[in-house]
């Protein structure tokens, strides 16, 4: 008797998920998986890029036999996001995920293969060699390379002028040499065309390898950028006196800073501005205790909950899912096109529209990439700039017809908009009430700025948080 095909097996295989169909890319990747094709795909924030790998075990199950012990090993940069996944997938019969470090009885239980899906970091899977020793030991069938665009952006040097932020990301192919049998896929919601290429060798994929690539592009998300004042107190008043005026109604809102140093400064302005709006204000990086982090982790998947502003470095990052937040600020943009896209990406998974508001100062603008610059000199459209790097010219050129020139694609084009029903999101009508621009500046953006600005408040280099910590690798 034929065995079973992937599709008759989802029709009973996806309740169990809450769901009863998944999307054509999705049956792509699982169906890779299945027929031992490796696999790359990179898919919009909010897609469902993980979905494939965890419906992979219940189905093969299914589908072959002998396959009750075999494992998927998940590669995953942060610890917020394997605790987010880990978390959905404790309601799933039948099937069991844990990350490494959560507890020493978690460990001893994927040491001795009872954990089906395992999550871990690039430090544990290839920079610590007990790990590797146990691991080899258990039957792992498929490799997950999830975020993969972080082999080349922190497991690579600049040049060999700077060292690796984390250097056992670029050397996550030896995981092909552990589990030389084991099926490949890597995952990414942002990646340009140079990093998929670098990773693909890193990662030592062939010509052969399955590519899935869909637009970064979120068409619902407007962009708006704008220059403010050096000093937070200045160039952020306008919003406390939003906050002050707004409180429990002020649009859930993610603050994205390029530091923890800016983290803690912004948040010590509002709450002591306003110390009777506290409750509606936290702060999340990786020198935050795991308890506040977690409560906040919850709070944020909570549409009922209070908090209103959460200021946050990359900590809280790739993949994880904020519910009925539309709104999110770039207090100073990272200095790479990959992780800009990314924060874009937080807010508006639910379809929505919503705004991303780029602010920078005179300090902010020095540690950017001529790239990042480009976005915020631009006199045209933002989106066709920004995307200009992640698009083929004529997946641009479709969606330039599409999107720009229109109010909802990015302040420039709404400043030229003529279509008389130009709307606002509640945000941007916060920020525009009260911004005035620099004076002696406009909104552009100057690489000859002569502002003054002590350096040394800054730590830039030594606060750039990025998850660093996070990693629970003992």
């Amino acid at each position: 008797m034929a065995a079973p095909s992937v599709e008759d097996v989802l029709i009973h295989v996806l309740p169990n998920f809450g769901i009863d169909s998944i999307k054509t890319e999705q049956k792509v990747i699982l169906e890779c998986l299945v027929s031992k094709k490796n696999c790359v795909a990179v898919l919009p924030t909010g897609f469902g890029k993980s979905l494939p790998f965890q419906l992979y075990l219940p189905v093969v199950r299914e589908i072959c036999e002998n396959s009750s012990d075999w494992k998927v090993l998940v590669c995953c940069p942060l610890v917020a996001l394997m605790q987010d996944q880990v978390e959905k997938l404790s309601h799933i019969a039948n099937l069991s995920a844990a990350y490494k470090g959560s507890s020493s009885q978690i460990d001893d239980n994927i040491k001795d293969g009872l954990i089906d899906i395992i999550y871990a970091s690039p430090e544990t899977l290839v920079g610590d060699p007990e790990w590797r020793n146990c691991l080899k030991k258990l039957n792992i069938k498929v490799i997950v390379i999830d975020e993969f665009h972080t082999i080349a952006i922190w497991g690579q040097g600049e040049g060999g002028r700077k060292e690796a932020f984390r250097k056992w990301f670029g050397n996550i192919g030896e995981l092909r040499s552990l589990f030389p049998e084991a099926t490949v896929l890597a995952l990414s919601a942002t990646c340009t065309v140079n990093i998929r290429q670098k990773v693909m060798k890193i990662l030592q994929l062939t010509d052969d390898t399955k590519e899935i690539n869909m637009s970064p592009n979120k068409s619902n998300i407007k962009l708006v950028s704008s220059k403010i004042k050096n000093e937070i107190e200045m160039g952020m008043t306008w919003l406390v006196d939003a906050l002050d005026e707004k409180k429990g109604d002020f649009p859930r809102t993610i603050i994205y800073c390029s530091s923890i140093n800016d983290t803690s400064k912004l948040y010590k302005y509002i709450t002591t501005e306003l110390p009777s709006c506290t409750k509606y204000v936290e702060m999340f990086h990786s020198e935050t205790p795991d308890s506040n982090k977690n409560m906040i982790i919850h709070a944020l998947k909570d549409e009922g909950s209070a908090i209103r502003i959460i200021l946050s470095t990359s900590a809280l990052g790739m993949g994880f899912d904020v519910k009925m937040c539309n709104s999110v600020i770039l207090f100073g943009p990272p200095n790479n096109l990959v992780d800009m896209l990314q924060e874009i990406g937080r807010v508006g998974r639910d379809g929505n529209p919503s705004v991303a508001i780029i602010l920078y100062n005179g300090y902010h603008q020095q540690k950017l990439s001529p790239e990042v610059k480009a976005i915020l000199r631009t006199k045209e459209c933002r989106r066709k700039e920004l995307m200009s790097n992640f698009l083929r010219n004529s997946d641009l050129h479709e969606m330039e017809s599409k999107e720009c020139g229109k109010h909802s694609c990015c302040d420039l084009c709404a400043s030229r908009c003529s279509c008389n029903s130009c709307t606002l999101l509640p945000l941007e009508k916060l920020f525009l009430a009260e911004h005035v621009v620099e004076e002696g500046h406009d909104d552009s953006f100057s690489d000859s700025d002569t502002e003054s600005y002590n350096l040394s408040e800054y730590d830039y280099f030594e606060d750039l948080d990025l998850g660093l910590l996070e990693i629970q690798d003992d």
